[in-house]
């Protein structure tokens, strides 16, 4: 299984989209495949199969919780041991061999329970020590990207103060004109793991285009201290068409940047 984190979620029509771990392209899921507690939240962790569909889009086919898939993993593990037919047909035998003599449990079978819940054990415990680490690491990340970006942020303003002055005009919001500003001179990008990454328009919202050809970027929002639902989608390379969304992919508007 995959994990991530829900990055979008539309409680009235039912779908929303995972920032997978380790991967720019982000998941589809509907509300029936999600095995999740309500009410669903953005930021939730999750674990999820996916597979792509006739369009070549990325949908998943399960989603659960984090921490129900630690504990399904162990659970399959249980359940593929005590169905083994030949630790069963062992097991008849040795009974059989031993009946008449005492009563007392074989010595085979009380090694197989003792290596048993050895394995168990060992198993719950890297699966702990997996889940601690993925957060650590992902702290770890994500500390280090907010690092880079504010540094990256600070060297930004003084660069693009001529192109934001020459694309003030085009929008009156200066965090939209500043994000075109950085489109038009390449970066560089305050998310650089994010923007500039393939746009796939699962919403259809925009006009038809191959693959590869929209691309998003981020439009921070004052206040919020996350990526927000702001992006502006470009269309071409370089980029001949520019339209903003205010509510993550919902509607679009399209701006006349020259």
């Amino acid at each position: 299984m995959q994990s991530g984190e829900i990055k979008h979620w539309n409680t009235e029509k039912g779908y929303g989209f995972i920032d997978v771990d380790n991967q720019n392209e982000d998941v589809f899921f509907h509300i029936s495949t999600a095995r999740l507690p309500q009410p669903i939240t953005e930021g939730q962790r999750v674990y999820f199969n996916s597979e792509r569909n006739d369009k070549n889009q990325l949908r998943a086919t399960e989603v659960t919780p984090f921490s129900l898939g630690i504990e399904e993993n162990s659970g399959s593990e249980r359940a593929k041991q005590t169905s083994n037919p030949i630790n069963q047909n062992n097991h008849s035998r040795h009974t059989q061999n031993n009946r008449g003599y005492n009563n007392s449990p074989p010595r085979s079978n009380q090694n197989k329970r003792s290596l048993r819940s050895t394995l168990f054990s060992f198993i719950a415990l890297i699966a702990v020590a997996v889940y601690f680490f993925g957060d650590l690491q992902s702290e770890f990340l994500s500390d280090s990207i907010d690092s880079s970006s504010s540094h990256s942020r600070s060297q930004t303003t003084s660069e693009v103060s001529q192109s934001n002055s020459r694309s003030s005009n085009i929008t009156g919001d200066a965090q939209v004109d500043h994000t075109i500003a950085l489109i038009q001179q390449g970066g560089p990008f305050p998310y650089p793991h994010k923007d500039g990454t393939t746009f796939y328009n699962r919403e259809g919202r925009l006009p038809t285009a191959s693959q590869g050809y929209y691309r998003e970027y981020t439009v921070p929002t004052p206040g919020v201290s996350h990526r927000g639902a702001r992006r502006i989608v470009t269309g071409g390379n370089p980029p001949t068409v520019y339209y903003l969304t205010v509510d993550h992919y919902d509607s679009f508007r399209k701006l006349e940047v020259k």
